[in-house]
């Protein structure tokens, strides 16, 4: 996986400026923020899957229903400076009852939890 991460993140950085900036408007985002994303490999982001699953949340009806809300979280997720302590967490069992301390999405995901709760008492 290395490897690959390695060989992706070299072909982004042979891009030039302009080929770099395209690529960014194109998933509507700022250059930095891809560069960013890029260099942390194909694992960033990777927490969100898990830890939705530990919310009882299902990732694929959230695509689905709210794909703006999915992205915009897949790119906090992607860019977290807690990503340790989720994983732990998400090891442990217990990222559900510790999210909301330090996971830059835990408003996002306690709405989405709540709408759940509704969606199911309907």
């Amino acid at each position: 996986q290395w490897q690959r991460d390695w060989a992706a993140a070299r072909s982004f950085e042979r891009l030039g400026a302009d080929e770099r900036d395209a690529l960014a408007r194109d998933l509507g985002l700022p250059e930095d923020t891809l560069d960013r994303i890029v260099s942390r490999g194909s694992g960033a982001g990777a927490e969100l899957g898990r830890l939705l699953e530990a919310l009882d949340l299902d990732p694929d009806h959230i695509g689905r229903a709210e794909p703006d809300v999915m992205r915009d979280m897949q790119i906090t997720c992607s860019l977290c400076a807690d990503v340790k302590e989720c994983r732990s967490d998400l090891n442990r069992g217990i990222a559900g009852q510790t999210f909301q301390r330090y996971c830059p999405n835990a408003q996002t995901l306690a709405a989405l939890s709540q709408d759940a709760v509704a969606d199911r008492r309907a």
